[in-house]
């Protein structure tokens, strides 16, 4: 009897503990727990598995603010298109429904299509209950800066973006309008006067001051040769103060347009950069407090 009764006992706590495991694991893997873990992950910047997470809980609840994150995640990845995707199924009855429309227009603008964003942000903004239209104004005004049409009237620019940002977008305006660029035909003019001075016009002046002394050199020595009755050194050295001089010349303009490419590039960095500092002048969304 006892050993019926022991048996019993032990099996009932076999069952138990099993049903008590069970519940564990559903619980674990519980919407709430799922999110935590996503949230987390999200928070630690690991946004494709945070997306991954955001997924499952989206085949068992919908979730407006799930689905804004898994749309941030994929823009944080750098996959724009799919971002932008993302953003555009939020529904118009969602509070994320704005943000989400300039966050799509970001992801457009991220993938470097300026004609696409443009064409998409007149396309939102012809209904502007439905765009974060101030931040995104002053995107669509900034892409101007990128790209070689000439820019809109500098009232009717600047007056598009926030008063702290005013003295910088001029900065820019001002640096579009009139480039810090430098003449090739002026640095082969200034070469062909005195050798290296186009090189030294476009900031390269130790290249410049070689070239001075060679071609002078140069030309020094077939002067002196021909004048000590030695012509064929004289012929050579001629030839070669002809390829320094000729050579000097071409070098300048070339290094002008070198020149003007590295501003440019500069310009387009400094763009950029102030871009991402001001989070494209759109809102910071902090979900990570």
């Amino acid at each position: 009897m006892k050993k019926l009764f022991f048996t019993i006992l032990i099996f009932s706590s076999i069952i138990f503990s099993q049903e008590k495991s069970h519940l564990a694991n559903d619980n674990l893997f519980s919407p709430t727990n799922i999110k935590r873990f996503a949230d987390y992950l999200f928070c630690q910047k690991d946004y494709l598995r945070a997306a991954n997470e955001y997924e499952r809980i989206l085949s068992l609840v919908q979730n407006d603010s799930i689905e804004f994150k898994i749309a941030l995640s994929y823009l944080e990845m750098g996959n724009f298109s799919e971002a932008s995707t993302r953003f555009n199924s939020i529904k118009k009855s969602s509070s994320f429904y704005k943000s989400a429309q300039a966050q799509s227009l970001k992801s457009v603008f991220q993938t470097g299509d300026i004609v696409q964003f443009r064409n998409q942000y007149l396309d939102i903004n012809s209904n502007k209950a439905y765009l974060d239209s101030a931040g995104m104004a002053s995107l669509y005004m900034f892409s101007f800066l990128l790209t070689e049409e000439p820019l809109p009237n500098e009232d009717e620019f600047i007056k598009t973006f926030p008063i702290a940002e005013k003295n910088k977008i001029k900065n820019f305006y001002d640096w579009k309008q009139d480039p810090l660029e430098k003449s090739p035909l002026k640095a082969a003019i200034f070469s062909a006067v005195i050798p290296g001075a186009g090189k030294i016009y476009a900031n390269e002046y130790s290249d410049g001051i070689y070239a001075f002394i060679a071609t002078l050199v140069a030309g020094y020595l077939a002067f002196d040769n021909f004048k000590a009755g030695h012509d064929f050194r004289g012929w050579i050295f001629s030839g070669l103060t002809v390829g320094f001089y000729a050579g000097n010349i071409y070098g300048s303009a070339a290094a002008v347009q070198i020149y003007n490419a590295r501003i440019r590039f500069d310009f387009i960095n400094e763009l950029k950069a102030f871009l991402e500092d001001k989070n494209y002048f759109l809102q910071v969304f902090n979900f990570c407090n």
